[in-house]
């Protein structure tokens, strides 16, 4: 789920165009990268729970902040590094923008398709990771601890974690909960670099696991966005169509 979204800022920029918070320690205490990552994985409900998901789909509503209007929004994700998202415009049509593990699409409603250049391609194989809580070190060889900071009115530990090919991305550990509650990263946006940063809130038990309910694009402001859940399946049968390019 946060890998769909992190990046995706590149596919509404398109529209303008078109464990448990009951843990005794000290944030002081928790400050070790080993003890932050195993208490997420924890709070999110631990390995065994996660690896008997093979897939994702959910359903919701995205509103474009920019714009002011709200659509539905479909994302479907499935081991081990495939993601894709569906948005539907009114009146015009869907976008869809597919991952399939080794490369990658945006077709918009007027029938155009572009490929997903090589930067992108890189920092998504790592990305779509479904099971990327499990293996951040597998996928991050430098990960390192920045410190304590605010994020969305929480207190978090900043992570940065930086691969062996592609952007680093600085994650942000809600101190309460262990769950991420952000993260930071750079994108290029029609033909700009820029920062980007992610919300994850509203966290709900699916099929248990800890799922974020609200996800929100806080940063590039030009391509601001809110997704908020309706609905979460896991181990759908028949996924092998979601990836396909659709004529």
């Amino acid at each position: 789920m946060k890998t769909t979204i992190r990046r995706c800022a590149a596919v509404v920029a398109a529209l303008s165009v078109l464990i448990g918070a009951g843990l005794a320690e000290s944030p002081a205490k928790l400050s070790s990268v080993d003890v932050i990552l195993k208490r997420n994985i924890e709070a999110l409900g631990g390995e065994k729970a996660m690896r008997r998901l093979k897939n994702r789909e959910t359903r919701g509503k995205i509103e474009l902040t920019a714009f002011g209007v709200e659509m539905p929004v479909v994302m479907r994700q499935a081991a081990p590094n495939k993601e894709m998202m569906e948005l539907t415009i009114e009146g015009l049509g869907t976008i869809r923008d597919v991952f399939t593990g080794r490369k990658g699409w945006t077709k918009t409603p007027d029938g155009n398709v572009t490929e997903k250049k090589e930067r992108e391609v890189t920092n998504k194989k790592i990305e779509a990771d479904f099971y990327t809580d499990l293996n951040f070190k597998k996928n991050y060889p430098d990960i390192a601890f920045q410190g304590m900071e605010q994020l969305d009115g929480k207190r978090v530990f900043a992570v940065k974690m930086t691969p062996k090919k592609g952007d680093a991305d600085t994650f942000y550990f809600d101190t309460e909960t262990g769950l991420v509650a952000g993260v930071a990263s750079t994108a290029e946006i029609q033909g700009r670099e820029v920062a980007t940063k992610v919300l994850f809130r509203d966290y709900k038990t699916v099929d248990g696991v800890q799922i974020p309910y609200t996800l929100e694009l806080k940063e590039p402001s030009f391509a601001a966005f809110m997704i908020r859940l309706e609905s979460v399946k896991h181990n759908v049968k028949a996924d092998a169509d979601w990836f396909k390019k659709i004529k």
